[in-house]
């Protein structure tokens, strides 16, 4: 193996987990109310899609109701 391809597979790598950890990223960097969910469901590979839009359309704490 050539050590661009050995490189080549690590960044691969990299880049997929950045990806996997994406929607608990999202939910922590938009404070959303249940983090835990959404980390739960990104532990299950197959719920991953599921993951990111819980993510995306959570509310965010301290957001009460308008009233």
């Amino acid at each position: 193996m050539t050590a661009n391809g050995a490189v080549s597979w690590i960044e691969y790598v990299a880049s997929l987990a950045a990806l996997y950890v994406c929607p608990t990223a999202i939910a922590v960097v938009r404070h959303a109310r249940n983090i835990k969910r959404v980390l739960i469901l990104n532990c299950i590979p197959i719920a991953w899609p599921a993951a990111l839009v819980m993510a995306c359309i959570m509310p965010r704490k301290g957001m009460g109701r308008p009233g």
